[in-house]
């Protein structure tokens, strides 16, 4: 029998670490790049955003603008650096005109793009996505996903509507008269995500009175800094004045022409854009400070012929709606109030009128929600009042009827707050994404409209085609006016190449995050501007 030594009596080996040699050492790094470039170029790849097509979401290179007047910190396209050694630039919130010398260009956003792969889910309505462009595959391009494989898409009032392919050609003239279609929402994270300012009660100059806001009072009030009291017990409203300012698709970022006026009153033709559209899909919110439990407060919003209300106070919450010329409230939706608005405190109040729906949150949570579903030719009647949508199809002299932005109803908001003393805090107003319909600039042909902006230019979706637009509406080159798709697009996908489409094959994959902001150098020592990591909705 074997019988184990004592282990006292084992002789002990001290550890000798074994040192890697050339070999290995060349053999890690080697395969270390080969698992890099195999993860680039099938799983995630980086991307430089190249224009300012989806700003402000993601930025191309740029300038960064700050005011002195109201705080303001803006985005500012690169154009800007064509215009005069002296080019002037204008206050978001207050239209004053500031001197932009001295700015220097910024770089655009770096983001990371999860790669198609057959293990890789499909790309969703609204999610921004990486393409080689159609109309040159060696450049590639990044928008919003719009329109899916199998679907018609049809631009109606700055909002898309969807309704499954029938086979029928481009060009039928009355394409948008059939019930189906449907608008197409957004979730509330891309809905979030897309909000564009268009008041912000942070940013009104210091000692500014209340008559020089956008508002009209109603009642008695006062201003403490950018806190709107009511003193007194009763009623009393804010109501939007859009003689001082409407609320359209105007964009900080493309204001960069000094013969352009301020901001506020109509919306015509300058500085080489397209005009600015009435927006009608808005949101409301500001803080909600009751003295007494016994306070209400209701937010109303005007828009395409119809009255919205949002009523809430210490029990429930109610949206309804009504005719503008009508007196009497139809109910959309009603639910207790969760948790009652406490007393001396302020309650984050969010009003949103969205693609055809009314979304109310209290304090970021869901309150109350509703939505209606108007056709197209609904729509359109309720948008351009005293025009039907045959008198708007025809196109005199090859132009669309649907371009001119001033026939568009014009929204307006209401606040009413009834009963003890309360006060308003962070009131603030944004307006949502809206595409444009205007006959200009990057037409594809003299006598058809932008795709997707009228009945002939219906866009139709086969099996592997895709339709993306642009956030920046106004300077955006995308499936509207794109044409037809490079010759060498057009023989290597003969099936899914189409003008204004992007074939499934020229598809990168989703953009998803920035990692990697400009870069500020305007002080002593570069510094990557990181409070700019955000995720890509």
């Amino acid at each position: 029998m074997m019988v184990p030594a004592d282990p006292a009596q084992r002789e002990t080996t001290p550890y000798r670490p074994v040192r890697p040699t050339a070999p290995d050492t060349i053999i890690s790094v080697v395969f270390a790049f080969a698992v890099a470039f195999l993860f680039r170029a099938y799983v995630i790849e980086p991307f430089v955003i190249p224009t300012g097509s989806m700003a402000p979401t993601l930025l191309g290179a740029h300038f960064r603008a700050t005011s002195a007047i109201s705080g303001a910190d803006w985005a500012i396209d690169r154009r800007l650096a064509d215009r005069d050694r002296n080019p002037i630039i204008r206050d978001p919130y207050t239209a004053d005109e500031l001197d932009a010398a001295g700015l220097r260009l910024r770089s655009g956003d770096r983001i990371l793009v999860l790669k198609r792969t057959p293990f890789t889910p499909a790309i969703k309505r609204y999610e921004v996505a990486v393409f080689r462009n159609p109309t040159n595959p060696s450049e590639n391009l990044i928008k919003r996903i719009i329109g899916l494989p199998g679907e018609q898409i049809a631009l109606v009032d700055g909002d898309v509507f969807v309704k499954p392919s029938d086979g029928r050609r481009q060009g039928d003239i009355h394409a948008w008269e059939s019930a189906d279609w449907q608008i197409a929402r957004k979730p509330e994270r891309q809905q979030r995500a897309v909000w564009q300012p268009v008041f912000d009660a942070a940013h009104t100059p210091i000692g500014s009175t209340l008559e020089s806001w956008p508002w009209l009072t109603v009642g008695s009030w006062s201003k403490a800094g950018t806190t709107l009291v009511k003193p007194e017990p009763g009623e009393a409203s804010l109501e939007w004045d859009n003689s001082k300012w409407e609320i359209r698709d105007r964009l900080a970022y493309d204001d960069i022409d000094i013969r352009r006026p301020a901001r506020v009153g109509s919306g015509g033709t300058r500085g080489g854009l397209p005009p600015n559209y009435p927006v009608s899909d808005v949101s409301i919110s500001f803080g909600f400070e009751p003295s007494d439990e016994n306070s209400s407060v209701a937010v109303e919003l005007s828009a395409r012929g119809r009255v919205f209300r949002a009523e809430l106070d210490s029990q429930r919450v109610r949206l309804r709606w009504r005719g503008e010329d009508e007196g009497t409230w139809t109910p959309l939706a009603e639910e207790p109030m969760r948790r009652p608005m406490p007393v001396g405190l302020a309650s984050k109040i969010e009003f949103w009128h969205a693609d055809q729906a009314l979304w109310l949150f209290v304090d970021d949570r869901l309150a109350a929600h509703a939505a209606y579903d108007w056709s197209i030719r609904e729509r359109l009647e309720h948008s351009i009042r005293g025009s039907t949508l045959e008198q708007l199809e025809p196109l005199p002299r090859g132009m669309s009827m649907f371009s001119p932005s001033e026939q568009y109803s014009k929204p307006t908001v209401r606040i009413t707050i009834d009963g003890p003393p309360a006060s308003i805090h962070r009131l603030r107003v944004d307006r949502d994404l809206y595409y444009h319909p205007y006959q200009f600039g990057y037409r594809r042909d003299a006598d058809i409209p932008p795709m997707g902006t009228h009945p002939i230019s219906t866009v139709s979706l086969n099996r592997g085609q895709y339709f993306a637009l642009g956030d920046n509406s106004a300077a955006s080159k995308d499936g509207r006016t794109w044409g037809k798709p490079d010759p060498r697009v057009a023989r290597a996908f003969p099936n899914t190449a189409a003008p204004g489409v992007v074939p499934e094959q020229l598809m990168l994959g989703r953009a998803f995050l920035v990692y990697f902001p400009s870069i500020n150098r305007d002080g002593p020592v570069p510094v990557p501007d990181l409070g700019r990591i955000r995720v890509i909705h």
